[in-house]
Formats: C-alpha cells, structure tokens, sequence
C-alpha cells in the first residue's frame, strides 16, 4: 500500500552492466509500490547510462565509493534508499541522506544498528538474481510487478539506429548480432572465436542474405578477438566494436536474432522482444542469470553439472548444439 510520507526515494547500485540491470526489476516494483514517489537512481560512472529514460526513474546520477566519501554533508533529502552492495562508503552516504536505510547485512555492527531495516544477502546457489536483488524491497512488503530487465530508448537512439542501417545497407538482411567475448576477468566463459566463426559460416551456407554484427569492448583482450571473428566473416559482417552502450542497445533492438555469451550486453540485449540463444559457463548458470519472461529465449548451459571449475572448457558445447537453436528460429521467422 502505498505510504504518504515515501515521497522521494534513493536507489544505489554501484556494479557491472549485467548486475545494474538485474536490479531494474526491483526498481521497477518499488517505483510501482510507492507510485506517487519521485525515483533517484545513482549508479557507477560507466554504468549509469543504460539506467536513463527508464519511466520509472526520475532521476539517474553517479556515485563512485570514493567520491561517497564527500557526498550528502546538508541533511536529508530522501524518505527511504535501498542500497545494493557492500562498499561501506555508500552506505554511510545513504544514511546521511536518507530517513530510512535498506541494504544487505554488512557485517558492521555500527553500520547495522543504523539501518531501517536489513536483509542477510541470499546464499542459494539456484536463486535467480533477480529474485536475490528483490529480497531488499521485499523486506517492505513490495512485491514483485515484473521479472524481465528494462531498457528504454530514446527517440534519437532510434533514429540513429534506422540511419546506421540505411548507411551500412542492412535493411533487406537477416541482422544476427554476436556478443562473442565476456569481460577479461571471465574470460573462462567465452566460446571459442573459432566456433563461433564456424557457427557463421554454417549459417550463412543455409542463409546467404544473412549478415552478423560484432558486439565488443575496445580493450585489447577483446578486441584481439572480435577483430578475429569479424576478420573471418569478411563482407558478411559489420563491426560496431567499442560502440557505446546506448548506441549498440538501439542498433541491438533492430536485429532479427542474438547470440552470445553470459555477459553485460547480453542483459541489455534481453529487455528487447528478440530471440536470444546464450551460453552459460556451468560456474554462472542459466538458473541463476538467464532472461526471464522472455517470449523467446534459448539458454544453453554448458554440459558439466557436476563437477563443474573453471577449467570446464566452453569448447563442451558444440557448434551443432548451437546451430539446433538458429535453425527452430530461423524456421519459425
């Protein structure tokens, strides 16, 4: 029920592009439960942009756990804040700003007898974050209005996606995007480039208007092997390697399928009605991290359930096990 005195509320989520995503469900239940409230969002410098034009967020900064430190010194301007994470600094901001604090437990009897309300953070290895990161506004009786992951273009954005395909003269083809390469650190859930370069040159044999683009950041790890792909796919293939966020979501939303690897534009690619076919290392599973409530969605989760490391090669799944999906989505267009 909606609470008079919740007018202007803070949201904090200082992560990755997929965990900053993976909130927007639980942000969207709280600005559907308190609807006549005012929504503040502060995020990470590089993260906060794929939060902007969301309808049920009035405002999107950014915050870093340094810059926190000098942050909110003039007294309250916020009824209640739901804090994600355990920087410490950002939890100290919040409550300087805020009447009332949520957050996980920190494990800081100081910080947590402040609190308004907290929650130890989910331990269960099949627990979709999705569900983890709602567990904050669930301690206030805010109950879930939806499971899917929100992304919101602007008029421009799609305009500027029309224009790049007329450009490149991709309105007449069959636009497949590839997310091949994960962060560096998660290097382990890629699939190999050569696979996915196979997987391409099978499906162009059967589709010959078929024409892929290449997703990927500009650091020289991944760039090292997108570089790779698109090299191999020659006149079949646009690179928008280093594109921004925002840019890359609209041309995303243009295109006719998506596949690609458990990472952050994955995510992004989910809040678009597309099908999707994703990989998921046995580490990060499709469970835990896949797209939910979307029309149409092929996880493929590595083979290894057991005795699953990191050293569970992604080379497991093969490019048949994967061309199975293109085809039912091909055959079904």
């Amino acid at each position: 029920m909606q609470s008079e005195s919740i007018n202007k509320i803070l949201i904090i989520i200082v992560s990755r592009i997929g965990d900053t995503l993976l909130t927007t469900p639980a942000i969207k239940s709280i600005a559907d439960h308190y609807e006549n409230a005012k929504v503040t969002v502060l995020a990470h410098p590089n993260r906060c942009s794929i939060l902007e034009n969301l309808p049920f967020v009035q405002h999107v900064d950014v915050i870093t756990k340094k810059t926190a430190i000098w942050k909110g010194r003039f007294g309250k301007k916020y009824d209640l804040a739901f804090v994600y994470g355990f920087d410490k600094s950002l939890i100290l901001y919040a409550l300087r700003v805020s009447n009332k604090t949520i957050s996980f437990k920190q494990n800081n009897k100081k910080i947590d007898c402040n609190l308004y309300k907290s929650v130890e953070f989910p331990i269960s290895e099949n627990m979709h974050y999705v569900d983890i990161f709602m567990s904050l506004p669930r301690i206030e009786n805010i109950q879930s209005t939806s499971n899917r992951l929100f992304f919101s273009l602007t008029d421009n954005e799609q305009l500027f996606s029309e224009r790049v395909l007329v450009e490149n003269k991709l309105k007449n083809k069959i636009l497949i995007g590839i997310q091949a390469v994960s962060f560096p650190t998660k290097s382990y859930r890629d699939w190999p480039i050569e696979y996915f370069s196979e997987l391409c040159g099978k499906i162009i044999s059967k589709n010959s208007n078929a024409h892929f683009l290449i997703y990927g950041g500009n650091t020289e790890v991944e760039k090292q092997k997108t570089d790779k792909l698109f090299n191999s796919l020659e006149s079949h293939a646009t690179s928008l390697i280093g594109m921004p966020l925002r840019e890359t979501a609209a041309i995303m939303s243009k295109t006719n399928m998506y596949i690609g690897v458990d990472t952050g534009p994955t995510h992004m690619m989910s809040a678009f009605n597309i099908p999707m076919i994703v990989l998921f290392h046995c580490q990060l599973k499709s469970e835990i991290y896949g797209a939910l409530e979307h029309p149409c969605y092929f996880p493929i989760d590595h083979p290894n359930g057991e005795n699953c490391s990191e050293n569970s090669a992604m080379s497991d799944i093969s490019v048949e096990t994967v061309l199975e999906s293109v085809s039912q989505i091909l055959e079904n267009k």
